[in-house]
């Protein structure tokens, strides 16, 4: 006995939405693109590789390296940090495992996710192999990042909800975009691209905390390369997945939010929703530890005179981000009790802090098991937090933190220079302050390099 599906879409809004994005996708080009959105690339870039190369340390990436090896004959794609190279679909799986790997790359609302991990990895093994400029780097990851927000509103919060990791799913989908925009595939090649990223776009939330968070990153770069080279050669897919009964939006949200995919192309751009990290832990933290950390300098709270933490969050955290009890460094970055600890205490959460002592540590395990972790509804969005510190003479602190705002154009140069402290701390121990500093000199200048393989070459230990 068969059933009909239960899940519709509207037939006047389900017929091209595929083809309608891919389109509007395709017609992204470097000149019209606005300066700060240009600017933004370049932070996201900077980024990805301070923290890739510091994640290419990672037993996730090593392991990952080793079958890398194991299972591919040498190639011409670098793996980033080393002096390995190996084939496009290793190298984008490993750099982007490798990329995710210390949970300390940017993020954006839109998405749900982490927009740069899927993406850089999928285009560097392009540009290693069909070489262009800075200039077609730049607009294929605008077009890639801008998929990855206009799918993340289409299939709304209900897709998280059910336990998807976007930067899986919908990250699969970026890479996919951005590499077909790298090779200029046609429109129905497009469609393609999409089809095939929509059937390998995988990666589940009870992986939080193990190795397998930052292989989700790994994989969708690796699947969205593929998806695009396989469109180029010819391979077919159904040309309309996001929409199509039983395609991706039919099978992995409730429902699709067509107005949100579609509405004010060129208008306005995802990227400029983007938010960085400054604390080496899950983002959905960062507003308990900002606001523990202003309160932690204002009172200068002594960690032995707490008695009680109270942290009100979203409900969605509980999933997310509640370990109660981290066992390794790996779990403490998703653990809102354990960084509450550690803001309270050292008022370091930086990526060296985060070591497998420091989750043993009698004093950090005493404060963390007096943190409450309280859900409710009534806070304006998930990237806000209330938080109450109970000292032993009675006196209650409170205060609240707020990690939901991006930079605006004033103050991109402030940015900058803040992302260029953080990546030169990260690539240094690995390539040299030397290389580090060359790194961020060509990537401030992207759009005037004439080969993209120039800022790979240097990330690459002398």
């Amino acid at each position: 006995m068969t059933t009909q599906p239960s899940y519709r879409v509207p037939t006047d809004e389900a017929a091209s939405l595929t083809g309608r994005l891919a389109e509007r996708l395709r017609a992204i080009r470097f000149d019209a693109l606005p300066a700060p959105v240009v600017a933004l690339s370049k932070h996201c870039l900077l980024d990805w590789f301070g923290v890739t190369l510091a994640g290419s340390r990672q037993p996730a990436a090593q392991i990952m390296r080793a079958e890398a090896q194991a299972q591919a004959e040498d190639g011409r794609v670098s793996l980033i940090g080393t002096e390995t190279k190996t084939s496009p679909f290793w190298a984008a799986l490993v750099n982007g495992t490798a990329s995710h790997a210390l949970d300390y790359d940017d993020v954006v609302a839109a998405m749900a996710g982490h927009p740069t991990v899927p993406i850089v990895p999928a285009l560097l093994a392009l540009a290693e192999t069909e070489p262009r400029d800075g200039k077609a780097f730049v607009t294929a990851f605008v077009a890639g990042f801008e998929a990855e927000c206009r799918i993340g509103l289409l299939v709304g919060p209900s897709h998280y909800a059910r336990g998807f990791h976007v930067t899986s799913t919908v990250g699969t989908f970026g890479a996919a975009v951005a590499c077909a925009h790298w090779l200029n595939l046609s429109l129905p090649q497009w469609q393609t691209a999409f089809g095939l990223a929509g059937t390998q776009a995988a990666g589940l939330k009870c992986m939080f905390g193990t190795m397998t968070k930052p292989f989700h990153a790994g994989h969708a770069a690796a699947s969205g390369l593929l998806a695009a080279r396989l469109a180029r050669a010819g391979f077919t897919a159904h040309p309309e997945v996001l929409e199509t009964d039983q395609g991706f939006g039919a099978t992995q949200s409730d429902s699709l939010d067509t107005d949100a995919a579609l509405k004010d192309f060129g208008r306005g751009y995802g990227i400029s929703g983007v938010l960085f990290k400054y604390h080496a832990a899950c983002y959905l933290t960062h507003a308990s530890i900002e606001a523990l950390l202003k309160l932690r300098a204002e009172y200068r709270i002594d960690p032995q005179q707490v008695t009680a933490v109270r942290l009100r969050v979203a409900p969605g955290h509980l999933k997310v981000c509640n370990i109660e009890a981290p066992r390794t460094a790996l779990e403490g970055k998703f653990s809102l009790r354990f960084t509450a600890a550690m803001a309270l205490t050292t008022g370091d959460i930086s990526e060296r802090a985060f070591t497998e002592e420091c989750v043993r540590d009698p004093i950090l395990i005493g404060l963390r098991d007096k943190v409450r972790v309280e859900p409710v509804t009534t806070l304006p969005h998930p990237y806000v937090s209330e938080v109450e510190v109970e000292l032993a003479n009675g006196s209650v602190l409170r205060g609240s933190g707020d990690a939901s705002r991006p930079a605006t154009a004033a103050d991109l140069d402030r940015q900058w220079a803040r992302l260029v402290t953080k990546f030169t701390a990260l690539a240094s121990p690995v390539i040299g302050v030397a290389r580090a500093a060359q790194v961020a000199e060509r990537i401030s200048r992207l759009d005037a390099v004439s080969d993209v393989r120039e800022i790979v070459a240097l990330a690459t230990p002398t």
